[in-house]
């Protein structure tokens, strides 16, 4: 805008110099009018300048030739003025130029402007040249990020068979293979020492898994427990832009409901950067419950008598449904404020937490239940990520020396922490500290 006004101003300037370079206008007797003036008479006998003295017109050709060739009266001047400087205002205003816009924008002053006015002016090309580095690495950082993505796609797809494999194994369907091969090998197979001949694929295999990590299995109840009898598969495929990623968890047919797959997607457009995950938006599947199966929700039947008014101390029975915690909470994820929604700080402390603890919980599926699922399994995944836990533990013991002893005993110490409170290093960048609250949800192996 400041340009643009400038742009008027000089354009009625410059009709004000043009009309100011005439300063001898010349010195007609009788005048023509305005109108007269666009359309003079051609060659007219009754014109009334031929009468005009030779003297007279001596002077007024020594006037008109000190001036421009083409100087218009002082009418003419006036209604030139009254016409042009409206016309180049707008122009101005209301069309300028692109290059005017760009370096419109260029003068509004950054937002830090107070900070580099202090600095020495020999330093700003300097800075100059330092984002110019930037940029130039920034450039960098996406090429990266489509090759990432492109390499976690490639290796995605050749990692797919080996868990498809998987599934099939823990379901039951190659167990005549694996016990053939078995056979061969001379190696005894376990349940036919045990007698357990009826016992198909590995039971409550991914019940278990998630049940020896405490940042999902706080969220797990013995009724979850059943209902994670009949989960199948869990799946987690990336976005192929490297923006988000999508866990698919699936069940075969279930007196719970009648989803075969219960999904959870994750928009995250820093997904394959090291920086702190920007959650764009999150979705899942709406459980389809089967009457009276629901393990959100539980309905209560209550009695209350009416205190007042007609039929007072008649007693009426009242049903309300209330929730009851549950791991199945999982695909139903916080509301993502409104743009225009006012909230308190310590609202916003809570959406915040509840949005943490739910990225934590998806990362811990991502990073390690989906692809060390035998590991979390059997329990060795906890006592490596313990292992690990402690080698950083005693190298910071070390480096802080021996003031920091008792601290450390009494806050369980550093990264590494008492059994159940180690710290878990998601793929990502994502970490949680379990609390280690309470018990594991005991796997029910039949």
């Amino acid at each position: 805008m400041g340009r643009d006004i400038e742009l008027c101003v000089m354009g009625v300037i410059m009709v004000d110099s043009t009309m100011s370079d005439d300063t001898s206008p010349p010195t007609i007797p009788s005048a023509p009018a305005a109108d007269e003036v666009q359309a003079p008479p051609q060659d007219s006998p009754n014109n009334a300048q031929g009468d005009v003295d030779d003297a007279a017109a001596a002077l007024s050709s020594l006037s008109v030739e000190n001036a421009s060739p083409e100087a218009p009266t002082n009418d003419e001047a006036e209604a030139t003025n009254d016409e042009t400087q409206p016309s180049i205002a707008v122009q101005d205003a209301v069309e300028p130029a692109p290059e005017d816009a760009a370096a419109a924008d260029a003068l509004v002053p950054p937002p830090n402007a107070e900070f580099l006015a202090l600095l020495p002016p020999a330093v700003h090309p300097r800075l100059a040249h330092l984002k110019s580095l930037h940029a130039q690495r920034d450039e960098l950082l996406q090429r990266y990020q489509v090759e990432r993505a492109a390499l976690e796609v490639k290796y995605a797809d050749l990692m797919r068979p080996l868990y498809e494999e998987r599934r099939k194994v823990v379901g039951g369907e190659l167990d005549g293979d694996i016990e053939e091969k078995a056979t061969e090998e001379g190696a005894v197979a376990g349940n036919e020492a045990d007698g357990g001949d009826d016992v198909k694929g590995v039971p409550q295999f991914w019940a278990c898994a998630m049940g020896n990590m405490d940042v999902i299995a706080e969220l797990i109840t013995e009724e979850d427990v059943d209902c994670l009898e009949y989960l199948t598969d869990i799946t987690c495929k990336d976005f192929p832009d490297g923006t988000g990623f999508e866990l698919a968890f699936h069940f075969s047919t279930n007196p719970y409901f009648t989803n075969p797959i219960l999904t959870k997607r994750y928009e995250v457009p820093n997904l394959l950067t090291e920086d702190e995950p920007i959650l764009k938006n999150v979705t899942g599947t709406t459980i389809n419950w089967k009457p009276n199966k629901s393990l959100t929700f539980k309905k209560v039947t209550k009695k209350q008598r009416k205190k007042g008014g007609r039929g007072a101390g008649q007693i009426r029975t009242i049903s309300k449904e209330e929730r009851v915690e549950s791991f199945f909470h999982f695909f139903s994820p916080p509301k993502m404020p409104a743009l225009a929604e006012i909230m308190d700080e310590e609202e916003a402390d809570a959406v915040e937490e509840a949005f943490d603890h739910d990225y934590d919980v998806a990362q811990a599926f991502r990073g390690c239940i989906v692809p060390k699922a035998i590991l979390w399994f059997t329990g060795e995944a906890m006592e490596e990520d313990y292992d690990e836990g402690m080698e950083g533990f005693i190298a910071d013991e070390d480096e802080d020396g021996d003031e920091d002893d008792d601290e450390g005993d009494e806050n369980g110490g550093g990264a590494g922490g008492q059994p159940g409170q180690f710290q878990f290093k998601f793929d990502g960048g994502a970490a949680n500290q379990a609390n280690g609250d309470g018990e594991n949800p005991e796997c029910k192996q039949s």
